[in-house]
Parts: C-alpha cells; structure tokens; sequence
C-alpha cells in the first residue's frame, strides 16, 4: 500500500527509507526540522507544473483526513485515535493522477500534511516554523479549525506577517 512520506521531521525523529518506518526518539530535545532526502529526489523526479496544496491548524482536528479526502486518496497520510499527535513535522503525497486546469494544460497535484499547532509536547517555535513551511511551500493553502475560527486561529495565521522588524 503506497503512503505518504515525510518532507521534513524533527531532529529528534528518524525516518527509514527502505523499511518506510518512521521513528521518535523522546529521550532527545527537539530543536529543528531536518529535511528527509527522499522526498526532495520524488519531488526532483516530477516534470512539468505543479500544485501544491498543504493544510495546516490545531492539533487531532483531522487535517490528515480532510486532506486524504479532498482528492480521494484514502490511506495516504496516517490517521490516529490517541490523544497523541499521529503527524510529526511535515508529509508529501504526490497524486498518481494527473489534473488539467481551465485552460486544458496539465499538472502535478502534491499534497503536504503538516503538523497540527499547540500540542501538548510541541512548542510554539515549532508550530510557527510548521506553518511558516505550509505558507512558503504551497499553492493552495487549506487552514482547519473547528468550527468558528478563535484568536488564536487569528494570531496563528499573522505570525508570518511579523517576522521583519
């Protein structure tokens, strides 16, 4: 079964490519993202333009599903039922099927799950490099709140806009 590989992790995190395991070490600080070599040679690998489409917001509000269902790729990206986050980082899923947009020209669809912001474990520094990622990275950018979206939601979306003095 084809899934979702990771793009980049966090450095306390390692990722297998010939098993497709990843693991967490959380003995280790986790103090920056690392980029994951494999997804850089998928994404070399892709001719012609491209869509990226990524989804960022809070933690276990089901950015994963949401994702895997707007382009009907189901089992892609993991899906938990703990209170643990189940996505560390940022993963990439290249859609097998081609999409032409309204002038008839062909693209690539990546799709980029990202790490859901204010977990438990997480620390805002690490949220905010997450979403500055999802922003940088993508054509489209999906933000999930449930329901309403609050103040927080709000300064989330702002914190890109305040880096420079």
């Amino acid at each position: 079964m084809a899934a979702a590989i990771p793009i980049c992790i966090p450095n306390n995190c390692s990722w297998n490519e010939s098993s497709q395991i990843f693991k967490q070490d959380q003995s280790q600080p986790r103090s920056e993202l690392q980029l994951v070599d494999e997804a850089l040679r998928k994404l070399r690998s892709i001719h012609g333009p491209v869509c990226v489409v990524s989804i960022a917001g809070p933690c276990r509000k089901g950015k994963s599903y949401i994702l895997s269902r707007i382009f009907d790729q189901p089992n892609v990206f993991g899906l938990g039922n703990s209170f643990d986050p189940e996505t560390m980082g940022m993963w990439m899923w290249v859609v097998p099927e081609k999409y032409r947009d309204n002038t008839g020209q062909e693209f690539t669809v990546v799709l980029l799950d990202s790490e859901g912001t204010d977990a438990v474990e997480s620390q805002v520094v690490n949220d905010h490099a997450i979403f500055i990622l999802s922003v940088l990275l993508s054509s489209v950018l999906i933000y999930n709140s449930v329901g309403v979206p609050t103040r927080t939601d709000l300064e989330t979306l702002e914190y890109p806009f305040h880096l420079s003095p």
